[in-house]
């Protein structure tokens, strides 16, 4: 999504929740984003489970969050209150690149 709508704008990231102090968890981190070709930023959180539940407002991993031009939230998809797929982003993200 993000190499399909960066022309246009979109500014995307990731931000894995994984704890940093795991032995081999950057490395394997690495691995996975180099395999995915994720060529926009990329982090590693350094937060308790409790800390980023809370402050992200979120139950856990895999989420989604989508903000406006205007950089105000849009949209936010959590798995632990919602199923949701790679389409239903996209259709989020397609109707806000609209938006001029």
């Amino acid at each position: 999504m993000h190499n399909k709508y960066k022309k246009d704008g979109l500014v995307a990231f990731s931000c894995a929740l994984d704890d940093p102090e795991k032995k081999g968890i950057q490395e394997k981190l690495l691995k996975f984003l180099k395999e995915k070709k994720a060529t926009f930023g990329n982090f590693l959180l350094n937060e308790t489970d409790v800390d980023w539940q809370k402050n992200l407002k979120i139950d856990g991993p895999p989420a989604v969050f989508i903000f406006d031009r205007d950089g105000k939230p849009a949209k936010k998809f959590d798995a632990g209150t919602e199923s949701f797929t790679y389409a239903d982003v996209e259709k989020v993200v397609a109707e806000l690149m609209k938006k001029k």
